[in-house]
């Protein structure tokens, strides 16, 4: 699954190996590997297959070790049917405001920001020229600030939609320091495999 599981991947997988010993951490990549094909950012897109390893190897409670590492990236509260996500993870908010810094990047990321569109929707409500935006949306897609949220029959092929992950961001500047707060559509974060583990809802 993509959305919120592929845009925090890489700050939790990284959180995982800062503070995981050598052994255990060792032990886990190579399980993954050899039973899953799998490094520990992708597991965290099949996150009960990170889970069971992780389990196996380790004698503490991995659950609880979890969602440690989760909440030193993010802390969720959950606004009616929906969840605000407060960054605190330096690295993923500098990755957020960056696309959002990035003119045909924002352009891109407002066209879809409520509704889904076809690439060639995106291309007409947006104005990004073709080239750099199928680039842009690649890398979107790539860092989970995008996800495909269906396919609609067009001219007798199935063609797929795209969505921001998020349906509101604030930036909130303050001399050198910046911090962000996204709120995630409820459908699409319960959809997470994070989630469904059970890991999301011990943060709100």
């Amino acid at each position: 699954m993509g959305g919120i599981d592929l845009l925090l991947s890489r700050a939790l997988s990284r959180k995982f190996k800062e503070e995981l010993n050598e052994e255990i951490l060792s032990l886990v990549e190579k399980d993954l590997f050899f039973q899953h094909g799998m490094s520990i950012k992708l597991s965290i897109e099949h996150f009960e297959k990170f889970h069971s390893i992780l389990k196996k190897h380790s004698e503490f409670d991995p659950k609880e070790f979890e969602k440690q590492c989760l909440k030193k990236l993010i802390e969720i509260t959950r606004v009616e049917t929906d969840f605000l996500i407060k960054v605190i993870s330096t690295r993923l908010a500098e990755m957020i405001f960056n696309y959002f810094g990035d003119e045909e990047a924002r352009k891109i990321l407002i066209a879809i920001m409520t509704n889904p569109l076809t690439v060639p929707e995106i291309l007409n409500v947006s104005g990004v020229l073709k080239s750099p935006a199928y680039r842009k949306i690649e890398n979107l897609l790539l860092d989970g600030m995008i996800l495909e949220s269906g396919k609609i029959l067009t001219n007798n092929k199935r063609v797929s939609q795209y969505r921001c992950v998020f349906d509101k961001v604030t930036f909130v500047l303050y001399k050198s320091q910046f911090s962000v707060e996204v709120i995630v559509n409820g459908k699409y974060f319960k959809q997470s495999s994070l989630y469904k583990s059970g890991l999301m809802e011990s943060n709100y």
